[in-house]
């Protein structure tokens, strides 16, 4: 099998694993963002680490149409799902061209893409969303905003680091 498939394989994959963690996010609801974000932002990481950049990509623009498909996203948070692909492609981005840096371009990466994704969510959604009219029911709005607000930083940052560790217990056993 050639590298391309192995990777479009692994990527695929990694997506099912996505899929696993909004499912039970759906099935606890009390703890399903705290719990959901990291394990899929870990997820986001982790395939833009092994698979590539591009498949990273795929992964980070299906999991927030998936989320929203299997009701983890609540439906009238639709029309912002291309914001929330924006900013997981931000987020894999920042952390994939600062990991080429050697001693601490991951560390790097995860912080600057969870700060860059944070912002980039939290302004689309207090300001960019309402001055578009996508959403005007403010009480959707006022949802959003809470949902896409710190709480994105904190799970962008402790999923990124989850990815990174385990990420290196991979390189340490030479899985990958």
């Amino acid at each position: 099998m050639n590298n391309n498939l192995k990777n479009l394989v692994r990527a695929a994959l990694f997506l099912a694993i996505a899929i696993i963690f909004q499912f039970l996010g759906k099935a606890y609801p009390q703890v399903s963002q705290i719990f959901v974000g990291p394990a899929v932002n870990a997820v986001l990481i982790i395939t833009a680490s092994i698979c590539g950049l591009y498949l990273g990509l795929a992964v980070g623009a299906l999991t927030p149409l998936l989320a929203w498909t299997l009701g983890q996203l609540p439906a009238p948070f639709g029309p912002f799902i291309p914001f929330i692909i924006i900013g997981n492609w931000l987020f894999i981005i920042l952390y994939y061209n600062c990991n080429k840096f050697k001693k601490y371009g991951a560390i790097i990466g995860i912080i600057l893409g969870s700060i860059l994704k944070f912002l980039f969510l939290f302004l689309s959604a207090t300001k960019l969303i309402v001055f578009l009219k996508l959403i005007s029911n403010p009480k959707i709005v006022s949802k959003l905003s809470v949902s896409m607000g710190v709480l994105q930083l904190i799970t962008a940052l402790v999923g990124g680091f989850i990815a990174l560790v385990l990420l290196n217990l991979l390189i340490r056993r030479k899985q990958i």
